[in-house]
């Protein structure tokens, strides 16, 4: 039978990997994606549960769980395990980003099956990260000036609204993460 240590170690790993495929997964599953979410986050407690139980018998194994679920738990309840699968996710996808910004320069256009242009008082060209329930989305968008970013000083939608970014991509922009290079990820509602 396999050690508790080697369930807690494969349970990371796929925590890792859920990360990186996080936006994909919710495209593909929808609505299991909650109940995947809650089953990792379920597993990993009785993980730990599991090594509370048996520290007594084989401590340093039992300690080697806790602290992989403890450090599991960590990157999922303070968001930077996401960051970080985006930011991963991201560099695997942009060759394609790439390509296709400088095929949006050449046509002056972003072809709507993969993104859209916003002619407002800058233009952008945005690619579909995720698209979401409803109007909700997000775009991967090049900005190397960042001005784009300046929607993230922004304190509650109120001094979202009165920004002039906000109606960017004919959705309410709210939101960014910097890939680095100029490169963002921009959620909309």
């Amino acid at each position: 039978m396999k050690s508790l240590l080697f369930y807690a170690i494969a349970w990371l790993c796929v925590l890792l990997v859920g990360f990186v495929f996080a936006a994909p997964l919710s495209d593909f599953l929808f609505m299991f994606m909650p109940l995947l979410t809650w089953s990792m986050i379920l597993a990993g407690g009785l993980l730990a549960i599991l090594g509370m139980v048996s520290i007594k018998s084989e401590p340093r194994q039992c300690i080697a769980v806790l602290v992989i679920c403890a450090l599991g738990f960590t990157l999922y309840y303070s968001n930077l395990g996401f960051e970080w699968g985006r930011l991963a996710l991201f560099q695997i996808r942009k060759p394609t980003y790439v390509q296709q910004l400088a095929e949006a320069h050449k046509q002056g256009r972003v072809p709507e099956a993969i993104g859209l242009t916003s002619d407002g008082p800058k233009k952008f060209h945005g690619f579909y990260w995720q698209r979401g329930l409803l109007d909700n989305f997000s775009m991967v968008v090049h900005d190397p000036s960042g001005e784009i970013a300046r929607i993230n000083e922004a304190n509650g939608m109120d001094e979202v609204h009165a920004n002039e970014l906000s109606d960017l991509f004919g959705g309410t922009y709210y939101r960014c993460q910097a890939m680095g290079g100029g490169w963002y990820i921009c959620w909309f509602t």
